[in-house]
């Protein structure tokens, strides 16, 4: 068995385990780095099929309701899309981190969590030969895909019943989700074809900064440790990502790596690839602060709409401070079921 650590800062590049130079931040407020404009369409398409739960003025899912804290409306569906991009400025451009050699076939692949099909959708166009599924609790992806992909609407909490095993198995801010990450990894052991891969990518909260001598007096650190405290009261975690790595070696898994990327909260880093990803995260993130924190904070910690809208005030105002310097860990693990 081989097991890998790396560390790294996104877009991929040398490992650096160093903190992010932060730049002087001597200019004005604005929405563009170096040509790139936030004015950018970002379109979804939405069904709806389903009877979706309402609350505090958005949707959520129906089927088996209540167990994602995340809406399914359309402003929600606009920010996955443009969470897509995020991630693949991150992966420089890839749509994986797995190690997965390029003369491997990938004849079945599954996108777990897929939300509005974004992922599926380019896996699909980019491997015509790939036979792709995307599975999530809410029927939101669009009607008009590749004729290689398909969606269903499935709990993968319960026992997976698929009929054919899978070469390539993909979840993206999604297993943090799951009651029992560890389960997960074993089933989808149970059901990757012998050499098969799993990627496994989740954010970490609360988030970090290594030069703020006060940062856990922060409304934006709070706000994570708040949204901790909510995940466990609704079985989930949002720091699970960093057991993943064991957690795939004891389902059998080899060939075992774990990346950590960093994602800045805003423009504040010195280097221009990563302010330009800071800069995206805060557009991704900051004006959805709502909608991330709405379901977990009434329905795990007992708060009423209006304090959330009160709190959230000074989360944002921390978001878009440059002046502190905080950043959230992406961990990307993946390994491959042994030949």
């Amino acid at each position: 068995m081989t097991t890998e650590q790396q560390v790294a800062i996104s877009p991929p590049g040398p490992a650096s385990p160093g903190p992010i130079e932060a730049e002087v931040d001597n200019w004005d407020d604005d929405s563009a780095v170096g040509g790139v404009s936030l004015a950018s369409s970002k379109t979804s398409i939405t069904s709806s099929i389903l009877r979706y739960r309402e609350e505090n003025g958005r949707t959520y899912h129906g089927f088996k309701d209540g167990q994602y804290a995340f809406p399914n409306d359309e402003p929600e569906n606009d920010r996955l899309d443009l969470q897509h991009h995020v991630f693949m400025l991150t992966l420089g451009g890839k749509l994986f981190s797995a190690p997965i050699p390029k003369e491997q076939t990938l004849h079945r692949v599954l996108d777990v969590g897929t939300g509005t099909g974004i992922w599926a959708v380019d896996f699909a166009d980019e491997n015509p030969e790939s036979e792709v599924v995307g599975v999530d609790l809410s029927p939101i992806e669009p009607r008009f895909v590749p004729p290689n992909l398909i969606f269903e609407i499935d709990d993968l909490e319960e026992p997976w019943t698929f009929s054919k095993p899978f070469d390539f198995i993909m979840a993206r801010l999604t297993v943090q989700f799951f009651s029992d990450p560890a389960r997960y990894m074993q089933q989808a052991f149970g059901s990757l074809s012998s050499g098969g891969w799993i990627e496994c990518i989740d954010i970490v909260n609360p988030s970090k900064s290594d030069d703020h001598p006060n940062f856990q007096e922060t409304q934006l650190w709070k706000w994570g440790h708040y949204r901790a405290e909510a995940a466990v009261k609704l079985r989930g975690s949002v720091s699970a990502a960093k057991r993943y790595k064991e957690q795939m070696e004891a389902a059998g898994f080899v060939n075992v790596k774990e990346i950590i990327y960093k994602w800045p909260t805003n423009r504040w880093p010195k280097d221009k690839k990563l302010k330009e990803l800071g800069m995206w995260v805060n557009e991704d993130i900051q004006p959805s602060l709502e909608g991330l924190s709405y379901a977990a904070f009434t329905r795990g910690l007992g708060w009423s709409k209006e304090e959330i809208e009160v709190f959230l005030t000074g989360v944002r105002r921390d978001m878009n401070d440059t002046k502190i310097h905080a950043y959230w860990e992406i961990y990307a693990v993946s390994g491959q079921k042994p030949s």
